[in-house]
């Protein structure tokens, strides 16, 4: 999708169709921590650019990252409410999930992943996914890595508003101030989003909605002290409050009139540095999350957890290929009324990039992590091997192998303390990988990939465990394998397409369907120009099928169509309007929770 979108803003620019040599030398990803050509990566990596992100319209990352190969969600009941994301398969908290270099993962939260309920798509930049095992780089599970990184402004002075409005109450503001003067650069941003929601279970009759409230902002300065020596700090808070139903209260009487108050606020510095041929990042960074269940208006549950790393990165360019080394050092902490526990590890890697005659491409990785309690090796090794078919045309083989992780989160191991239960060490996982890709120029890219990957000794919540349960291990391997599709073209100047796909068998150690995994995912889209590209019109239809819900039930396939056009108004105002399941498709995600009907929302962006 994302080469296809690019190609069209390319072109709605004016500007020249560039060889598929020059393209893939501009185009870099940082699948090894460090950016190299698109054409040397052999592993599996989408990436979404800030274009592609406004092309679709959404306000929510979670409606974003649903449209790319690999990638299913599960939402119980409108905005801001639980949500986990499926990578290949895997949940949520087996995928790494970095926000600007900060993991953002919730050690308060049972098994430890990112909130993605509260991500909004305001001022981000980019979005790098990286599918399959990448404990090596990482030291993540077996989903993969999602990497966002926000907007930074290069101009001496930017200035962005934005508003929008629509059904259930619906509303946002936008701000971002950003700029850069000699060797200082800044940027300040703050997104308001508020909805009075509908309602979120369907066997709550009353009639009352469910609402929303997220304030988001952030600040970064960088300094510039020479060509060689640059630092910069950031900081980032989120205050959400969502309304829900099905909770309970002080007393253990379960209602309706439930709330869940979500703080985090992260925090990072880092210096990079480059004296010779060899470059060097430092970074800090903490995040900490604050969360409070209110059940008819009082304290139910509350939590709080914290992530704190040190992450040291360098690479070297020698004879034949490339380096990479360096290490991190992270603790996570929880703690609530009832108990309190942290965990600490140390991981070391090193990978070689290196290649063949400069035309086979291939690296070679290896990491040893230190865990509280046991040590955990992880490597992975990747080839590329791009074929120039002529000016216009690649083709490109890839394969790769990795193993990953995960380390019990600290609540697994508070439960199982509390319980009298032994503690459960690391799930691991293996996966490989096959690729092809074909490129005609920017007027046609396909990409056909199978994986196949397991899960060894998977943590899961046992109910015969202890006198309340705990956590234990199961015996054998679950497995997903499958095969994902994208596909994308031109017609014209003034239309383009994308089509991608995901054949997915997810199976648990007894070989049954893995709950909440569709095993098939679709997602068709459309952009046309009009006006001299003034207006733009976009629409994307997602397909789900074959989804088995925890509840055992297996859920009706649906398909969604979303809408969104931008008319460029003039060089500095344009006004937006998107609808959202237009065809009123009554659909589920969860079983017994209600998702959105048909939608509308209208929006303005400033820029100055």
């Amino acid at each position: 999708m994302k080469k296809t979108l690019i190609a069209a803003a390319l072109i709605a620019a004016g500007q020249p169709l560039l060889s598929v040599a020059d393209e893939l030398e501009q185009m870099t990803v940082t699948a090894s921590r460090v950016e190299i050509p698109k054409a040397q990566v052999g592993v599996s990596v989408s990436v979404m650019t800030s274009a592609d992100i406004e092309r679709l319209g959404y306000s929510s990352l979670l409606d974003v990252i649903r449209t790319l190969p690999g990638i299913s969600v599960s939402n119980n009941g409108g905005a801001g409410k639980v949500s986990s994301v499926y990578l290949r398969g895997e949940s949520n908290f087996r995928t790494l999930v970095l926000l600007d270099g900060v993991n953002i993962a919730d050690p308060a939260a049972p098994q430890v992943g990112a909130q993605f309920q509260h991500l909004q798509s305001a001022d981000i930049e980019r979005i790098e996914v990286l599918r399959g095992p990448q404990g090596m780089m990482y030291g993540a599970g077996a989903g993969g890595v999602i990497n966002i990184i926000s907007k930074k402004a290069s101009e001496p002075l930017r200035v962005q508003l934005g508003a929008e409005a629509g059904r259930y109450g619906s509303r946002k503001a936008s701000a971002k101030l950003g700029g850069s003067h000699e060797k200082w650069d800044y940027d300040l941003s703050l997104a308001d989003l508020s909805s009075d929601g509908f309602n979120s279970r369907e066997s709550d009759i009353s009639g009352e909605r469910d609402g929303y409230d997220n304030l988001s902002g952030s600040a970064r300065l960088g300094y510039q002290f020479s060509e060689k020596f640059s630092v910069e700090g950031q900081m980032r808070h989120t205050d959400a409050e969502s309304e829900y139903d099905g909770c309970f209260d002080a007393n253990f009487l379960q209602t309706n009139a439930c709330e869940d108050q979500f703080a985090q606020t992260s925090y990072r510095l880092a210096g990079n540095y480059k004296p010779s041929s060899i470059a060097h990042e430092l970074a800090v960074a903490r995040q900490e999350i604050e969360r409070d269940t209110i059940a008819s208006g009082q304290s139910s549950f509350a939590v709080d957890g914290a992530i704190a790393e040190l992450n040291y990165v360098a690479s070297s360019d020698l004879a034949g290929g490339q380096l990479l080394w360096g290490g991190e050092y992270e603790q996570q902490e929880f703690s609530s009324d009832y108990s309190d526990q942290d965990i600490d590890s140390l991981g070391l890697f090193a990978e070689w990039r290196g290649d063949l005659a400069g035309k086979l491409f291939y690296t070679l990785g290896y990491r040893r992590d230190s865990l509280e309690t046991e040590d955990h090796n992880s490597w992975r090794a990747s080839v590329a091997y791009p074929v120039l078919l002529g000016e216009q045309q690649q083709l490109k083989y890839r394969a790769s192998f990795g193993t990953g992780y995960r380390a019990p989160s600290p609540y697994e191991i508070s439960l199982n303390l509390a319980e009298g239960v032994e503690a459960v060490g690391p799930e691991t996982s293996r996966g490989f990988e096959l690729g092809v890709e074909y490129q005609l120029a920017q007027l046609m890219q396909l990409e056909l990939v199978y994986f196949d990957q397991e899960i060894t000794d998977a943590i899961v919540y046992d109910y015969s465990l202890g006198t309340w349960g705990a956590y234990g291990q199961d015996d054998g391997e679950s497995q997903s394998q499958g095969v994902e599709m994208s596909l994308g073209g031109k017609v014209g100047n003034r239309f383009d397409w994308y089509l991608n796909g995901t054949w997915l068998d997810a199976v648990d150690t007894t070989g049954e369907q893995r709950l909440q995994v569709p095993q098939r995912v679709y997602n068709l889209g459309v952009s046309y120009y009009l006006f001299e590209d003034r207006l733009m019109l976009n629409g994307n239809w997602q397909q789900v099928e074959d989804r088995l819900d925890v509840s055992g039930e297996m859920l009706d396939d649906y398909g969604k169509l979303d809408l969104n056009a931008v008319y460029r108004l003039t060089q500095k105002l344009r006004l937006t309007l998107r609808g959202e399941n237009v065809l009123d498709e009554d659909y589920r995600e969860v079983a017994g929770f209600n998702t959105t009907g048909a939608a509308v929302y209208a929006g303005v962006q400033l820029s100055l």
